[in-house]
This record gives C-alpha cells, structure tokens and sequence, in this order.
C-alpha cells in the first residue's frame, strides 16, 4: 500500500519587492531617492524610501528580485530605472 504525501509547507515567505519611483528631488538633499513598494503577502504592503544601501542588504537577505534590481540601478542611471 502507497500513500500519497502532499507538502504544503514551501519554507518561509520571502517579501517581493517592486520598483516605484526615483525621485531627484530627494537625491540632490542625501536622502534614500528610490521608493520600493514591499509586498509580505496576504495584503501586507509597505511603501519604503531606500538608499543603495537598504537594496543590497534586501538582496543579500532574499536574493536579487527584479524589483531590487531596477531600484539599484536607478540610482546609477539617475532615476531612470
């Protein structure tokens, strides 16, 4: 007799996260210029202003996502994402 073992556990979630905005403005004064939206799932959404920095720690603790990607490079190319 074989039984049949579903796995539902897939490991913890890891937040995704999502290029917003590059904001010159907040650039020019030192201020974190990259806005990322946070997605933790089930609804839980943050809105974070980032500096390069906060982004390659975000990569190093869940990978380099799409979203952290673009931000980063947003600052290289002047917001241009």
């Amino acid at each position: 007799m074989s039984t049949a073992h579903h796995v539902t556990d897939q490991g913890p979630f890891l937040p995704s996260f999502r290029f917003v905005e590059y904001n010159p403005r907040r650039a020019a004064r030192g201020a974190e210029a990259v806005r990322v939206e946070v997605d933790y799932g089930h609804g839980d959404i943050d809105f974070l202003w980032m500096s390069p920095q906060d982004i390659r720690k975000n990569m190093m603790a869940y990978g380099r996502q799409d979203g952290l990607i673009k931000s980063l490079e947003a600052y290289g190319q002047g917001g241009e994402g």
